[in-house]
């Protein structure tokens, strides 16, 4: 059992960064169209919780970086599962 604080962390640090994307990167422009930084961030922290989403995005990326986590799967479920 982990506690919901560094799914909560690293929620918000997403959608930070997936609110800069969305104003700024074109390749999240459809993305943008269609939900809001902080909805796709709950969904792609929910998904890489239970090993459905891809990490290999831009917002991910950044996300890793902030937080000090590696890039890795592996590292972003320990952070996550975390207590």
């Amino acid at each position: 059992m982990h506690t919901q604080i560094n799914l909560d962390r690293f929620h918000e640090e997403l959608t930070k960064h997936y609110t800069d994307l969305f104003a700024t990167d074109p390749e999240y422009a459809y993305s943008a169209s269609r939900t809001t930084p902080a909805e796709l961030a709950r969904k792609m922290t929910l998904g890489l919780d239970n090993g459905t989403a891809n990490k290999d995005g831009e917002g991910v990326r950044r996300t890793c970086k902030a937080l000090g986590i590696n890039h890795t799967y592996k590292a972003i479920r320990a952070f996550l599962t975390a207590q």
